[in-house]
């Protein structure tokens, strides 16, 4: 699914009238003065510009680089209320985007993640009524309980909670997908699942400082569908959401032993269960 999100902005920006044109808007939290000048060209402009609309109104907005957004990239509504805003890698959508409807309210959130060298992935979403209130049954996402401090060796970590795009099923399971880096030169995946839908999941620590933790969240489906009294057929399908998260390895003892403690507590408690 591949949305080319500037390329029209910048046709549209450099092929105005030749009368130079001055607009002071708020942009992340400032104030600050767009010019749309055609003298400039698409692959040279540097500096805040966009797109507007008939009455003068912005249409979009950006802070760009050599003709390529750099910052947040603002979408508006002809009344001028911000219609959908988010940051953009290689002309497509990166990360969180925020939507809103033309009177101003929160409409949905996505997490966009590259698929490919064109092609966008939409990872988990948030659908809002009108009352900004979160709409469980079109919303798609998941929440992980990942330590911001992690100590050498191994960690556990959970899903907290999973929400997802494939309703009524039969059955579901849920496994995690660590890429953890035993060495410098040894990275292996590691899968955990344990046949609940929270399943836990190990962290290596490798070495003191900042450490990213990468990792996907598998979903396998079973849909059983009835072909006639005697018979039916079984579809499976496989469906992925990616994390990604920065976390600190200590050498702090007092940290090793509640990690060690959170460990002996999980295990107890799903004994008990």
């Amino acid at each position: 699914m591949k949305k080319l999100i500037y390329i029209l902005i910048l046709l549209l920006l450099f092929n105005c009238k030749s009368e130079k044109k001055e607009i002071f808007q708020e942009y992340n939290g400032q104030l600050i003065k767009v010019e749309f000048d055609d003298s400039k060209t698409d692959s040279t402009f540097s500096g805040y510009g966009g797109e507007h609309y008939p009455n003068g109104n912005l249409k979009s907005l950006s802070l760009f680089k050599n003709g390529e957004p750099i910052d947040t990239l603002f979408y508006y509504y002809e009344n001028g209320m911000i219609k959908e805003k988010g940051l953009v890698k290689n002309g497509l959508q990166d990360g969180w985007w925020t939507y809103f409807r033309e009177n101003g309210t929160l409409k949905e959130k996505i997490e966009w993640k590259p698929k490919g060298n064109d092609t966008i992935y939409k990872n988990q979403s948030l659908v809002f009524d009108n009352n900004g209130k979160l709409k469980m049954e079109p919303s798609t996402y998941f929440e992980l309980e990942i330590p911001d401090t992690i100590v050498f060796g191994k960690n556990i970590a959970f899903i907290k909670n999973y929400v997802s795009n494939f309703k009524n099923v039969d059955e579901r399971f849920l496994s995690v997908i660590i890429e953890n880096k035993y060495a410098d030169n040894i990275i292996k995946k590691d899968t955990f699942s344990d046949g609940t839908l929270k399943p836990f999941f190990g962290i290596f620590g490798l070495k003191t400082g900042k450490q990213i933790v990468k990792g996907q969240i598998e979903e396998k489906i079973l849909q059983t569908e009835k072909i006639n009294k005697d018979s039916s057929s079984l579809t499976i399908i496989d469906h992925y959401k990616y994390f990604e998260k920065e976390v600190f390895v200590s050498d702090n003892e007092e940290i090793s032993e509640k990690s060690k403690k959170i460990i002996e507590d999980y295990f107890k408690s799903k004994e008990n269960n």
